[in-house]
């Protein structure tokens, strides 16, 4: 049994199918080589689960796990992690959330909850510190996910983790939306619940793990308090949130627009963080025990329909529903949301699909009536709804629309590569396909700035010399940050006001052992290395590792200044990054070398496979992935 300290070193397992929960130890090690959230998550997928599996069949596990802060109130750290075999896209799927369900869920008495297996029924499964049951949720099915939140939670000592129409239906872009309005998105993860009749977790306990270093950990994290209420940069993100992106991206035209045919977007002004504020915004909320209360809570109503407090938009949505589809109308925006999260749906994906129904010429460019029919319909599976609803890729395939913006099969976010080429490079070669929760933001690195992470700074965003080297280090960092499940709009890692050594800090007080900063960055490669055996198995390798052409060819709306060209990125200029990134890493072009896999530890995992060698011809020939184990 794993027992350090900041965890309980258990897992709750569900077997629907034969209608038990129970749990057992972590074992030993785990915790120590990757402490929660994803790491201990992805390598719970890969130990016992095999490869090949129906995302939405019986075989499929659904993983929630927790970190080695989220249930103490630290800033930033009330969140958690959830993660399956994706049915977008094959690969891995996972996906971050806050609110109050993790902080409760590590107050449970387990650190992860295995859901396996398919109820013959829907049913409801509840993990707290005095019960572990499987209830009929019968009356349950087809309610939307605000009205299972208000029904079951009832107690701030409780949260839910549901799933609503969408989920049922197996939507492949489904979410799981917990503490109404707080989503686990983009992966289809509520599809993967609904496949197995899950209707929602209950989770709910007062008792977090035991501390290694209690008092030092007190002082550590009144520390890290004072620090974020003194830092400008974050007081201000309190005051906005995400939601001014859509001001700053359009002036620097990079605003995602038209499906990502141009950069600027006219009504930019209409939709932005400022007109939120002055429109429809009347506060802020935040996750449990965090300073920085950056959800808009916002009031109104929209075509009759009054907008709940959870409906306010941040940046992704605003320009998802926005820019991407050239609508303006703010208010058509929030009750888009809203719908979203009622109904368990990703609006970065629901955007992609009416973005593509929208070129397909079914509806035009910025119809806001439109745009909320189309979200009812993809939730629902009506009508056209029942092609999108399959994702970009079978909706470009089925509507005859050429290159849809995605990478492995997952929706691009709302970041165009061409004006930052180490956000290309990073979404281009994501184990799990296009992602911006655990990628590189080239403004880091932009301007010379003191950073306490082994990285160039001074880095033009535009450019790629010291790209590839930068986004390493730089996905090892929140990769690191994602195995916390911290929250990385906390957690400042260049400038003055940087704080991601304190935060090493802490979680060494949590652990109750010595953290360098060196082992902080390993752990953070080594469960990113996870991601990369995951995918592996599943059978994509270098060859998959692309943007899409919609994400290479020149924007429409950019001049690049007087006699330069429009921005772009090049296919020749992101294959260099790509070999150069893939040597910095230590993998193959099928896998991971097997030197790489001793460095980090995770030998373990491969078995009865030849040592990769660095020969690029011999190293095409091996293909070090992971077989599954037998249960611990």
């Amino acid at each position: 049994m794993d027992t350090i300290a900041g965890f309980h070193g258990r897992i709750a397992i569900a077997d629907l199918g034969a209608e038990t929960v129970t749990t057992r130890s972590i074992p030993d090690g785990w915790l120590e080589s990757h402490l929660g959230g994803r790491g201990l998550g992805v390598r719970l997928l890969l130990s016992e689960q095999p490869g090949g599996v129906d995302p939405l069949g019986p075989e499929n596990r659904l993983v929630f796990a927790t970190g080695p802060l989220t249930g103490y109130g630290v800033s930033g750290a009330g969140r958690h992690w959830v993660g399956a075999r994706s049915p977008l896209t094959g690969s891995l799927g996972e996906s971050y959330s806050g609110g109050s369900f993790g902080h409760l869920l590590a107050r449970s008495g387990v650190d992860a909850l295995v859901v396996e297996g398919q109820a013959s029924r829907p049913v409801v499964l509840e993990v707290t510190d005095e019960t572990l049951a499987l209830e009929s949720a019968d009356d349950r099915w087809g309610e939307t996910t605000d009205v299972v939140d208000a029904t079951l939670a009832g107690e701030p000592r409780r949260a839910t983790a549901a799933i609503g129409p969408a989920g049922e239906r197996e939507v492949h872009l489904a979410s799981i939306i917990n503490d109404s309005g707080h989503a686990a998105g983009g992966r289809g993860l509520g599809a993967v619940m609904g496949s197995k009749r899950l209707k929602a977790v209950v989770v709910g306990g007062s008792d977090p793990p035991p501390l290694g270093e209690p008092e030092r950990f007190e002082r550590l994290q009144k520390q890290f308090s004072r620090q974020i209420q003194a830092n400008d940069r974050l007081q201000q993100w309190a005051e906005y949130g995400t939601t001014s992106a859509v001001e700053i991206l359009h002036e620097q035209g990079m605003l995602p627009t038209k499906h990502f045919d141009g950069g600027r977007f006219e009504g930019a002004p209409e939709i932005g963080g400022e007109a939120l504020q002055e429109s429809l915004q009347v506060g802020q909320r935040g996750c449990r025990g965090c300073q920085l209360e950056c959800k808009p809570v916002v009031q109104g109503e929209c075509r009759g329909v009054e907008l709940d407090e959870a409906s306010g938009p941040e940046y992704e949505t605003l320009a998802s529903f926005g820019s991407l589809l050239c609508n303006d109308d703010l208010e058509a925006i929030a009750l888009a949301n809203q719908r979203c999260n009622a109904y368990g749906m990703d609006t970065i994906g629901v955007g992609h699909v009416i973005a593509t129904a929208m070129e397909a010429g079914y509806v035009d460019w910025g119809d806001a009536d439109a745009i909320l029919e189309l979200v009812d319909a993809v939730a629902y599976r009506d009508g056209i709804g029942d092609v999108l609803a399959d994702g970009p890729d079978a909706a470009a395939e089925a509507l005859d629309v050429d290159d849809p913006a995605t990478v492995k099969g997952a929706p691009a976010a709302m970041h165009d590569p061409r004006k930052k080429k180490g956000m290309g490079l990073s979404t281009a070669t994501s184990p799990r396909g296009a992602t911006h929760m655990e990628g590189f933001q080239d403004s880091l690195v932009e301007r010379t700035v003191e950073t306490d992470l082994p990285v160039e700074t001074g880095l033009a965003a535009d450019g790629t010399d010291g790209k590839p080297a930068a986004v390493v280090t730089f996905e090892n960092a929140r990769s690191f940050v994602n195995s916390l499940v911290c929250c990385s709009h906390v957690v400042v890692t260049v400038g003055p006001d940087r704080n991601f050594d304190d935060l090493r800090e802490l979680v060494a007080a949590a652990i109750g052992r010595p953290l360098p900063m060196a082992e902080a960055l390993r752990i953070g490669e080594r469960n990113y290395t996870l991601g990369k055996l995951f995918a592996a198995r599943e059978g994509f390798s270098m060859e998959d590792d692309r943007l899409p052409k919609r994400l290479q060819k020149p924007l429409s709306d950019d001049t690049g200044g007087p006699d330069l060209p429009a921005a772009s990125f090049s296919e020749t200029a992101l294959e260099s990054m790509i070999r150069a990134y893939y040597d910095r890493r230590g993998w193959t072009r099928k896998g991971v070398k097997w030197e790489t896999l001793e460095r980090l530890g995770l030998t373990d995992l491969v078995e009865g496979l030849e040592r990769a060698v660095a020969d690029e011809e011999a190293a095409a020939r091996t293909t070090p992935i992971p077989r599954p184990r037998e249960r611990p």
